[in-house]
């Protein structure tokens, strides 16, 4: 088995990134702490975090199952070859520019301007929303039931709303396959699996 650094592995993500995603930039950083490693993706707009960790997940050389607190080990192939990667997580954050942030409440408000009419809230600005002041403020007749407010309505639509519809192939992603994992949490703990399995029953 092949060992890849952190590091080594920042750079297959960034070049992965670079596929899927040719104009847009990222922040690519590798860390590395006592008892293992990480890296850290950033980006402003653009993708969305689904569609970067879709890229990015398969670099992952660890998985962690909060039941038992226990973190294992995942196993890759790259290439053909076996190999084990040395970041065990890769975390994904995507910046929002002030227009990305007024588009959503743009959205938010025209989908619920009766409700802001009817309970005299101004529509929010984006100084209201990135200062965390929405937090406290519900509409009647919405938020009175879900237990949400209009900073995670107007967060909602801008986590889902993508800049970039459309994903080109990354043939770096497509190197990897993950194989196995160690196995641990199927046997003592929830069940998780490093492995996608077809659940579908055959015809």
């Amino acid at each position: 088995m092949k060992y890849l650094s952190c590091a080594e592995t920042a750079k297959l993500v960034r070049q992965a990134l670079k596929e899927a995603f040719p104009r847009v930039n990222f922040s690519v950083r590798s860390k590395r702490y006592s008892g293992g490693a990480s890296i850290s993706v950033r980006w402003t707009d653009g993708p969305n975090d689904a569609q970067v960790s879709a890229i990015t997940s398969g670099f992952a050389g660890a998985y962690f199952d909060g039941s038992i607190d226990y973190q294992g080990s995942v196993y890759h192939m790259l290439q053909g070859k076996q190999v084990s990667f040395g970041a065990d997580f890769i975390f994904t954050t995507r910046d929002d520019s002030e227009a990305a942030v007024e588009r959503a409440i743009g959205h938010v408000y025209r989908k619920f301007e009766g409700n802001f009419g009817n309970s005299c809230v101004p529509r929010p600005t984006v100084k209201a929303y990135v200062m965390g002041e929405l937090w406290s403020v519900r509409l009647p007749g919405l938020h009175d039931w879900n237990g949400q407010n209009l900073q995670t309505e107007i967060g909602a639509v801008i986590a889902k709303h993508t800049f970039t519809p459309k994903v080109g192939k990354s043939a770096t992603a497509l190197s990897v396959f993950v194989t196995h994992d160690d196995g641990y949490s199927k046997t003592s703990g929830s069940g998780m699996s490093a492995v996608n399995v077809d659940s579908g029953d055959d015809e």
